[in-house]
């Protein structure tokens, strides 16, 4: 069981460093980084850099800071698969889109049906300002349920079973336990990752791994306490809100919860 400690922190700095907020990748290179494992679980960060979205709201999505190398790290201790955008993307946003064959997509069945995938955990970062969620609220958990509408009404199953959501619950309340309990105020569905070109909706849309069994997912947001351990002046935010520094006990109390919980489904697999 990976134990995350205070050189783990500086690994985080020292791999979101590497993330290339506003650049376009090298000709002819992907938008993302892609580590294979073989491992029944994959980390995605799809918002890790900024990303075109051609929608009627907005044009782009600025980067989730730190999603990446969320990824990358927990990637590294719990050896299990990666796909992270460490370059601006200029032609679609992975986690929005309705276009069939793009790379990122591919990347992800690529992996779930060659390492017999059975959980997609999706990275996402929420803003502290975010009308989405409540304002007390700095975790949301999303698999695919309408808010305040009773389950047997449901268009569709939970992305991800119940036990499971219950154990990451109980991991992220241990965590406020060990750092700040305002730090880690958790709800649900708020983002629910519903839409048809969400990464949640493309793993579960896989329906089975080459084991036999469902592949869940679910979307995990975080708001800047939980993972914005130092902010780059390169960040989209650094222009207009100027440095950011989140409790360190924080960061390393949400590392240390998704990496328990990335074990958790290993055994469970």
């Amino acid at each position: 069981m990976p134990i995350i400690t205070p050189q783990h922190l500086t690994k985080l700095i020292e791999l979101e460093s590497q993330v290339h907020y506003h650049e376009p990748p090298p000709n002819g290179a992907e938008t993302f980084v892609l580590v294979e494992r073989s491992a029944p679980v994959i980390l995605s960060a799809p918002h890790g850099a900024i990303t075109y979205r051609n929608s009627t709201r907005e044009t782009w999505h600025d980067e989730d800071e730190y999603t990446a190398g969320f990824a990358l790290l927990l990637g590294e201790l719990c050896n299990v698969s990666v796909i992270a955008t460490i370059w601006k993307n200029t032609q679609y946003d992975p986690n929005n889109t309705r276009r069939d064959g793009l790379p990122y997509h591919n990347a992800v069945r690529n992996l779930i049906r060659t390492h017999n995938v059975r959980f997609v955990l999706d990275l996402h970062g929420a803003s502290m300002t975010s009308k989405k969620l409540d304002p007390e609220q700095t975790i949301d958990l999303g698999y695919r349920q309408v808010r305040h509408k009773p389950s047997e009404h449901q268009a569709h199953p939970p992305s991800m079973e119940r036990e499971h959501i219950i154990k990451l619950e109980a991991l992220l309340a241990e965590a406020g336990k060990q750092s700040d309990p305002t730090s880690f105020v958790v709800d649900h569905n708020h983002f629910a990752a519903l839409g048809p070109g969400t990464i949640t909706t493309l793993a579960v849309n896989e329906k089975e791994s080459g084991n036999g069994r469902p592949v869940q997912a679910i979307q995990i947001e975080m708001k800047p306490p939980v993972r914005t351990l130092r902010r780059f002046p390169t960040a989209s935010l650094y222009q207009t809100h100027g440095l950011y520094e989140a409790n360190p006990a924080c960061v390393r109390a949400m590392l240390q919860a998704l990496a328990d919980f990335i074990e958790h489904l290993k055994e469970d697999s």
